[in-house]
Parts: structure tokens; C-alpha cells; sequence
């Protein structure tokens, strides 16, 4: 199956919706998009104007205490406002898997897939994308590589 074209059509239904929420958990950012919600596990960046404001992996540097005092959550509150409310005028997928989101106040939102093959584990989760609230479907799970879409339970 070509998933390109698929998880395509599918992250097409948040063009012309805006991003009323950004939220963190660990090193996955969590993006609603009025109904719709995206969840990034994988290496994830928000730019402006050709400048990076925030990183999953800034999550690493932090002050060894506790759990919010690292630069993920330092730089997503400092830029909320900047992020929050941008309305997306477009969304593209790669071949990878990897997702660009582009919303009309400048921000652009990079996924990529962060794993290869795995010789040790198993597949990782990369990002998620769903229908909030009531979760209907489809339910879209991406991993390293393969991708899952639930049409029902």
C-alpha cells in the first residue's frame, strides 16, 4: 500500500484550521488542530522565520532537579504565543513519513522520523494523528517503518 498518498489525504483535514494548543509530555509534543490532534514522538522542530525556536531533543538540556526546568518547555512557553493560533495552510509527507506543517504566522512545524530499522527493540511509535474528543477514525499510528490506520475497532 502507498502510504504517502494515504497518511497525504488523510492530515489534509487540518488545512485551514488553526493550532489552539501545544502541550509537552517528556520529549513528545502534542499538537491539537481544533478537532484533530497530532502526537510527535519523534524529532520534531518549530521554526520561524528560518530560525529554530524549539526542539524535542531540547528537552535533554535540563537542570537535573526537575522535569519542567529543561529548554523544551523553557522555549514552548516562551513562543506560545507566537505558535498558538496559526492557522495551517498546508501540509506535506514525505516518502520517510516526515511531516511539514506550514500556519499562516510564519511557524513551520517539522516531524522526522527519528529510527531506522531496529536490530534490539522493536518498531517506535513516531507520531500519532486522530480525531479529538470522540477519536473516530481513522486512528493513524506511524512507526520506523510501517504505518498503521485504523479504520474501526
Amino acid at each position: 500500500m502507498d502510504y504517502h498518498v494515504k497518511l497525504h489525504e488523510h492530515l489534509q483535514a487540518i488545512v485551514g484550521k488553526k493550532i489552539d494548543t501545544l502541550n509537552m509530555a517528556c520529549e513528545m509534543m502534542m499538537f491539537s488542530f481544533e478537532n484533530y490532534a497530532l502526537h510527535a514522538q519523534c524529532l520534531t522542530r518549530i521554526i520561524c522565520e528560518n530560525d529554530i525556536l524549539v526542539t524535542t531533543l531540547d528537552y535533554q538540556s535540563w537542570d537535573g532537579e526537575s522535569d519542567e526546568n529543561n529548554d523544551e518547555w523553557y522555549f514552548v512557553e516562551q513562543n506560545r504565543d507566537r505558535i498558538v493560533g496559526g492557522m495551517v495552510t498546508s501540509v506535506s509527507v514525505n516518502t520517510l513519513h516526515d511531516i511539514v506543517i506550514i500556519l499562516d504566522n510564519g511557524i513551520r512545524i517539522e516531524l522526522f522520523i527519528k529510527n531506522g530499522y531496529n536490530h534490539f527493540d522493536d518498531d517506535h511509535e513516531q507520531w500519532m494523528f486522530f480525531k479529538r474528543h470522540d477519536h473516530s477514525y481513522p486512528f493513524i499510528t506511524v512507526y520506523n517503518k510501517t504505518v498503521d490506520i485504523a479504520l474501526d475497532w
